[in-house]
């Protein structure tokens, strides 16, 4: 079972951003609205600085996934495969 927990997709649907953490890795997903197309928009790092710093820092992995619950499934599979990298 996946440590890894994103709530389910009518939490996206009201356009909320949710972050978690496992230990140090810390990962944030949020509804993304793109050439008109929804996605769900996914980032992950390592460090204990803020989300920010780290993303100007160049640190930060992201991956957009479909607007769906199946999408919110690959993205929970993804967040997974990046622990302990």
């Amino acid at each position: 079972m996946s440590k890894v927990y994103i709530p389910r997709f009518d939490y996206m649907c009201q356009n909320n951003i949710y972050t978690g953490s496992v230990g140090a890795f810390r990962y944030r997903c949020c509804p993304l609205k793109k050439d008109e197309i929804d996605t769900v928009f996914m980032t992950s790092f390592y460090y204990n600085n803020c989300f920010d710093v780290e993303l100007e820092a160049g640190r930060v992995s992201t991956k957009e996934f479909e607007y769906s619950q199946e999408g919110l499934d690959q993205a929970v599979a993804w967040l997974s495969s990046q622990i302990g990298d």
